[in-house]
């Protein structure tokens, strides 16, 4: 009932401020034409390929021994962190769907490999927040190495007790070449915009809430203000914190903002896992002590080496 009544007030919101509207969607629209999409298609349709083509398999035999030792999931999972760091959300969340709707992942293992797996890509903190907002990337490089030593103490924080066992043999990456490249191409192509759509829609969307919660008294000027953005919307969060005074603080507070991803990022994720048996709010604790750590590790690198 709550939920109901939040979205009447979001549609006479719709109504009343038409302009604001319109303004937040085209500010959504570009920020997906002009960023997501050239940036993460690319991505998505070589990972689709990739797991079509079996290498996710050969990355079983591979990392097998680091990911058994280090976070005791199997080799497998590998394939899934390597996507995340690199693509960016939410690839890591796609990639864990992938796999354990192939079998290659049980719910447990898939719960633990997305809290860890899914974050902001290299191209997205060092390109659009270091150098394009805060003028600097050093900064950029300090964020990004804090955020991913972050996931993976979250990674070890929440491996199991017991060692994992393994329980699918590894094909080899020949053996997934029964269909043509075209048709793998063809299938990861349509794949890929599907889900590219979808994320649009959804930072169109969050882009409208961030505006309507402007609208009715959420803060720009400090610093409170911006963290709260980030909690909506990943990237209008860090855009205001980066437009502060720099310090430790703000730093911090980027960092925080960026490992926690927004509710915009996590929309995003809960719709490729949904159907796995992940449970929503294991993945947002485990995002929200990933932000945690990642704005301890930001203060601690930035005052080593500055």
């Amino acid at each position: 009932m709550i939920i109901a009544i939040i979205i009447v007030m979001f549609n006479i919101f719709l109504l009343t401020f038409p302009q604001i509207v319109l303004t937040a969607s085209r500010d959504g629209l570009m920020l997906w034409f002009n960023n997501v999409l050239p940036t993460l298609l690319p991505f998505m349709i070589a990972t689709n390929m990739l797991i079509a083509l079996g290498f996710a398999d050969f990355c079983s035999v591979v990392l097998s021994p680091v990911m058994k030792k280090i976070f005791r999931l199997p080799g497998v999972a590998g394939f899934g962190l390597f996507a995340g760091i690199t693509s960016g959300y939410p690839m890591g969340a796609k990639t864990v769907a992938d796999l354990y709707k192939k079998g290659q992942l049980t719910t447990q293992e898939a719960q633990h490999l997305l809290a860890f797996c899914n974050n902001a890509g290299p191209l997205f903190i060092l390109g659009v927040v270091g150098v394009g907002m805060f003028q600097s990337a050093y900064v950029g490089y300090i964020l990004w190495a804090a955020h991913i030593l972050a996931a993976f103490a979250v990674g070890i924080i929440f491996r199991p007790k017991k060692i994992f066992q393994e329980k699918i043999i590894a094909k080899s990456f020949s053996r997934h070449k029964s269909d043509s490249v075209g048709k793998v191409l063809g299938d990861a192509v349509k794949n890929s915009m599907e889900s590219i759509t979808i994320i649009g829609g959804l930072i169109i969307f969050f882009s409208v809430v961030l505006a309507a919660l402007e609208t009715f008294g959420l803060p720009n000027e400090n610093i409170f203000g911006g963290i709260a953005a980030g909690l909506v919307e990943v990237t209008g969060g860090s855009r205001r914190i980066s437009s502060l005074e720099p310090t430790l603080f703000t730093l911090a507070s980027a960092a925080f903002v960026i490992a926690f991803g927004g509710f915009s990022v996590h929309a995003q994720s809960f719709h490729f896992t949904s159907g796995t048996g992940i449970k929503n709010h294991k993945y947002i604790f485990a995002k929200f002590l990933h932000g945690i750590i990642a704005a301890i590790f930001t203060v601690t690198i930035f005052t080593l080496f500055a």
